[in-house]
């Protein structure tokens, strides 16, 4: 058996440093274990003195490191700070959406970097070549730091979902951000705005991030989506999926990548519009936008074979609508936390009449409510499906998916609530509800 620890021990006979037998018995009288010394064998490592060469095998460390040597020596020794100080108090984490170099919000925390940037802001003339070497090096072009999104944020505060706080610091992002580039932005807008990319199981992702949010920790549902059973199982005809939610494709290019099409979308704003626009085409896909003005009899157009997406720019209650001779819909995604309550009745109404579906709803919920929360979700699914559908059908949360944490003890989650197709056997649907009742109790 071998013990890896910690503990500290300094030698003071460079002769013991040699022997290892003679530094264990010194170790083990300290510990109290001579009476087995002789069973025990012992190594040890001898750390740097300096450890902040071992900081440097980051590659952010590396790059900052180099750039802060680069500056005019008077700019830190005036403040009594050094390379290797405003180094080894940087964070390691940082995240690279080509060409973008993007830090944590954290990044400028410490006190060496407070008291630098106080007398230096970030956008200073003379900070600039601190950027731009360090952006050269990461090979980016730009950087900025990232906030994370306030967890008070009510999705009626930011309808848009646009990003707040991230803060650029080197290189061109585009327009600012107004009310009118915001709800209305022009071509020109969107020519002279960054665009950035990432690539998630073999998908490309494009947002521009002055103006769209990307969050990384939805992996997990994406890979899940690329291989439901239900998606992904030959079927009989063409089945579609709808995200009434889309943003710039998050959950969409999944269901594309399993098999669905056409997948439909709905997205209030413009950016994420684009982006989506953008990364379809990239993943080599077809798409077709529609404004407001096709919000009706557009039905037939949707159900064309040929086109992968269709994006629709304004609010998804006007889904039924656009929707009303459209495809065969088997899966409805409701991406939008902290609930997406407001589009459960049309989420129903859209699901393939004969065939049925999958809703999969996006909740925080507390981690002690789980549930009681199931219960609840199939309950309301179900009076939604025997207002707009009528008795008879098999519903239930088939599958309880936990993405990730939301916040301390709350949980993002995505119910998939299962409605059974034209004729299902209402003992089945009795024996769902018989099923809950005891859950409940």
């Amino acid at each position: 058996m071998r013990i890896p620890t910690t503990i500290p021990y300094q030698v003071h006979d460079k002769s013991a440093h040699e022997n290892t037998e003679t530094m264990g018995l010194g170790l083990f009288h300290d510990l109290g274990l001579s009476h087995i010394s002789g069973d025990i064998s012992i190594s040890y490592h001898t750390p740097p003195i300096d450890n902040a060469t071992s900081t440097l095998k980051n590659p952010l460390h590396k790059a900052l490191k180099a750039a802060l040597d680069g500056l005019d020596t008077p700019v830190l020794t005036n403040l009594n700070l050094t390379s290797d100080i405003l180094t080894t108090s940087f964070p390691e984490g940082y995240s690279i959406y080509p060409p973008l170099l993007l830090l944590p919000h954290n990044a400028f925390s410490s006190p060496p970097w407070t008291s630098l940037l106080a007398l230096h802001p970030p956008q200073s003339p003379t900070l600039q070549p601190l950027w731009a070497h360090l952006a050269t090096s990461m090979k980016t072009t730009h950087i900025a730091i990232n906030s994370p999104i306030p967890l008070t944020q009510s999705t009626s505060s930011n309808t848009l979902r646009s990003p707040i706080n991230l803060t650029p610091i080197h290189g061109s992002f585009g327009p600012p951000p107004t009310p009118q580039t915001l709800t209305s932005p022009t071509q020109h807008d969107f020519a002279t705005a960054l665009w950035v990319s990432t690539v998630q199981n073999g998908l490309h992702q494009t947002w521009a991030p002055l103006y769209t949010m990307f969050s990384r920790g939805n992996m997990r549902e994406k890979t899940r989506l690329m291989h439901l059973p239900s998606a992904t199982t030959p079927r009989r005809a063409a089945a579609a999926a709808v995200d009434m939610y889309a943003g710039i494709g998050y959950f969409a290019f999944p269901y594309r990548a399993a098999g669905l099409k056409p997948v439909v979308c709905f997205e209030l704003n413009a950016w994420s519009v684009e982006g989506m626009r953008r990364g379809a085409r990239r993943n080599g896909w077809r798409v077709e936008v529609h404004g407001p003005g096709d919000a009706l009899g557009v039905g037939r157009a949707v159900a064309h074979a040929a086109v992968d997406f269709h994006v629709f720019h304004m609010s998804n209650v006007e889904a039924p609508a656009c929707l009303a001779r459209g495809p065969r819909i088997r899966h409805v995604n409701l991406g939008l936390l902290p609930c997406s309550r407001a589009s459960w009745r049309d989420a129903v109404r859209l699901l393939d009449a004969e065939e049925g579906g999958w809703i999969h709803a996006h909740e925080n919920v507390g981690v002690g409510e789980m549930r009681d929360r199931t219960v609840e979700i199939e309950g309301l699914f179900r009076a939604y499906v025997h207002e707009l559908v009528g008795a008879g059908r098999m519903v239930g949360v088939e599958h309880v998916e936990k993405v990730k944490m939301y916040a301390p003890g709350v949980v993002h989650c995505v119910f998939d609530v299962k409605v059974g197709g034209k004729g299902a056997n209402k003992g089945h649907q009795r024996d769902e509800e018989n099923r809950s009742e005891s859950v409940a109790s």
